[in-house]
Formats: structure tokens, C-alpha cells, sequence
């Protein structure tokens, strides 16, 4: 997860130059209690991140302390998705979509669709809706690794 950069706060279209008002929408308002991986595992109550950087936050006890691509896809598996290569919406599926930094290839940022839209939380800032994945790739969180899906039937797991 990449912290957003300290001085004046960049707006999402500085962040995310392919953003448009006619392609994304804010659905909350900005808030630091929960981030991207909290988002998509459908927990907006704490912040989610390998103990690796200092254990203050969430992170399953039984998922690797680390913050790589493996770890948040083993994450996404326990969570009871598979993983796929269909990033189009599916009927009667939700997905989430890893992204990873194209500097050191490490996960970045993950997305969540529920078969209609995708849904990403962005940092501290908003949640959002946006019409594609394509449209949060360059600079800031990289480009998309992974899919993993699971059916949209399937209750949350305990935590």
C-alpha cells in the first residue's frame, strides 16, 4: 500500500489523470479508519497490513507477515476467491483485482466489483466507483496483476 505523498493534498485526478467526472463517482467520504485491502476483504472498521511495519494494524495471523503479491493473493484466497484471468463483470460473481507498482513489482492497490461496477478506496481518501480497472493504472498504483473472483452467494468469513 502507497501512502499518498505529504504537502498539498493531490486531488484524485492529479493522483489518477485518467479519472473523468463521466467515468467514476465518489461513494464516501474520505476517512483513514480503513484502507484498499480492508475495502475489498469488505471490512470498513480497521485499516488491513502485514505486521511487517511495526503490527498496529489487522492482518490475519495465518496469511505471511509481508507485504507482497503472494501474501495479499493468499489473503484473497482464504477470503474464498479463486484466481482467474476474467477482469470483465460476471453474473452472479465478485472479484477483486491486485495491482502492483511498476518500480518494484510489489502489490499496490486492490480493487473489489461486486458484477455491476468496480469499487476501490483510495488511501485515506474516498471510495469510489469506477467504470474500469485501466482507469487508476500509471504512476500511482502501477498496473493490475491479479483477478481472483468468488460467487457472489458466498457468506464473508468470520474474522
Amino acid at each position: 500500500m502507497r501512502s499518498v505523498p505529504r504537502g498539498p493534498t493531490p486531488s484524485l485526478q492529479d493522483l489518477f489523470p485518467n479519472l473523468r467526472p463521466d467515468n467514476f463517482q465518489l461513494t464516501s467520504p474520505a476517512t483513514p479508519k480503513y484502507n484498499c485491502v480492508a475495502f475489498a476483504a469488505d471490512d470498513e472498521h480497521q485499516w488491513w497490513e502485514p505486521r511487517q511495519y511495526g503490527g498496529k494494524y489487522h492482518w490475519p495471523p495465518e496469511i505471511p507477515q509481508e507485504d507482497t503479491i503472494e501474501a495479499w493473493t493468499a489473503l484473497f484466497l482464504q477470503e474464498g476467491y479463486s484466481l482467474t484471468e476474467n477482469s470483465d463483470f460476471e453474473e452472479g460473481y465478485e472479484k477483486v483485482a491486485i495491482y502492483v507498482s511498476l518500480t518494484d513489482m510489489l502489490p499496490s492497490h486492490v480493487a473489489k466489483s461486486d458484477g455491476r461496477a468496480w469499487k476501490s478506496k483510495i488511501g485515506k481518501k474516498q471510495d469510489i466507483r469506477h467504470d474500469s480497472l485501466a482507469l487508476l493504472e500509471g504512476e500511482e498504483y502501477g498496473m493490475v496483476d491479479r483477478i481472483l473472483r468468488r460467487p457472489l452467494a458466498r457468506a464473508t468469513p468470520n474474522r
